[in-house]
């Protein structure tokens, strides 16, 4: 820890953490509107900037308002890149979790639906397929087979894959994926800050399956605040019926050898 603590710059020339006042002074001073404030530790001067610039993009989105549940089991998972210091705000990405995170930030922010499907989990002849749901008619729900092994847990992040990709092609500052894996919630919330910390191994040494996809999802979190919610399959929740469904058009699709 930096014995004179940690200067959080939320709105300055360049948006970051600084462990000097002089750094942080060069940063703020003649700045217009500027935010910063000091803190003990990393952790909180890493939240007052999340919190201030996930306030700023929630309230720009562009995204369909559809409201978040909070009965909802919820994990806001989102990462800064290893050894950043002072980054743009552009490029800015939140700590692992954002606890103290004004919860009305959410309030209006996009939701999704994601889900995976295979018949035949685990067998030879298996399919599989993802599924990604917006809403009712929505232009932007989709389905597909997906690539490599067929398996569920690879649907379920394929799924997840492509819908943080359509939110950061629409420029969307935070979403809500909602699914109905536990297995997810716990890879993006538990296990992927060690499997990247172990270099993609498992605490077996072999390899952690479906890294492809872990990596891609990884990287987009770096690209926009993702909260993710779990909502039990197959309980009557709209949303997830409906991904489902997609899920499994996408698993019948799908065609050995990755074709």
């Amino acid at each position: 820890m930096a014995k004179g603590g940690f200067y959080a710059v939320a709105n300055g020339r360049n948006v970051g953490v600084y462990t000097t006042w002089d750094q942080c002074r060069a940063e703020v001073n003649g700045f217009p509107q500027a935010r910063y404030k000091k803190f003990g530790t990393e952790r909180e001067a890493q939240e007052f900037i999340a919190n201030y610039q996930l306030g700023r993009r929630a309230a720009s989105s562009s995204g369909p308002p559809t409201g978040a549940s909070d009965s909802a089991q919820s994990s806001i998972v989102s990462r800064k890149r290893k050894g950043a210091v002072a980054i743009s705000g552009a490029d800015y990405v939140a700590p692992k979790r954002l606890k103290d995170c004004d919860q009305a930030i959410w309030k209006d922010a996009p939701v999704v639906y994601t889900d995976g499907a295979c018949s035949g989990n685990g067998r030879k002849a298996a399919k599989a397929g993802y599924g990604v749901y917006w809403g009712s008619g929505h232009t932007d729900n989709t389905c597909g087979p997906v690539h490599g092994a067929a398996t569920n847990n690879r649907g379920e992040l394929l799924a997840v894959d492509v819908a943080l990709k359509q939110a950061i092609n629409k420029q969307m500052g935070c979403i809500i994926v909602r699914t109905d894996s536990q297995l997810l919630m716990k890879s993006m919330d538990t296990y992927m800050d060690t499997w990247k910390r172990n270099s993609w191994k498992t605490s077996t040494g072999g390899d952690v399956k479906n890294q492809d996809l872990l990596r891609s999802i990884d990287e987009s979190s770096r690209r926009i605040h993702v909260k993710f919610e779990y909502v039990p399959g197959h309980s009557g929740d709209v949303g997830n019926d409906a991904a489902d469904e997609l899920a499994r058009r996408g698993a019948q699709m799908y065609r050995s050898n990755g074709s």
